[in-house]
């Protein structure tokens, strides 16, 4: 369900080509994590900050419901030849250490993200959030 609808927005190809394995990374999800990230608007939107890999960065943007519910919205991408998998919450986590307000007017993350701050970590597995993999 969820590598057949990444597929068919051409984000799997658009991950491979900046060297994930989508089969790795989503191919082991159980049936409801898997219906969970299929209802996410999944995006490549074009990055122009420094040292990212072919210019874009991939977005799994939960629906308004769950992001007000406290579901993070996801990024994958590489920078400086190292793979980034950003998971973003509204609200402080005690696992996230990290800290970004998005300015309204920027175009190098989803609409849904700008003019907020967001908490996140990194995860270094690029497993998504609800994989239940992360540490």
């Amino acid at each position: 369900m969820l590598l057949e609808k990444l597929k068919s927005l051409g984000i799997t190809d658009a991950l491979e080509a900046l060297g994930y394995d989508c089969e790795k990374i989503f191919g082991g999800l159980s049936p409801e994590t898997e219906k969970l990230y299929a209802s996410y608007s999944w995006r490549k939107i074009p990055c122009s900050v420094e040292g990212i890999r072919s210019a874009y960065v991939i977005h799994a943007v939960p629906p308004e419901k769950l992001l007000a519910e406290d579901h993070p919205w996801e990024e994958w991408f590489f920078q400086f030849d190292k793979p980034e998998h950003h998971v973003l919450f509204l609200n402080k986590k005690d696992f996230c250490d990290q800290e970004i307000f998005i300015p309204a007017e920027d175009r190098d993350h989803p609409e849904e993200a700008c003019g907020k701050t967001w908490y996140y970590y990194c995860d270094t597995e690029s497993y998504p959030h609800f994989a239940g993999h992360q540490a």
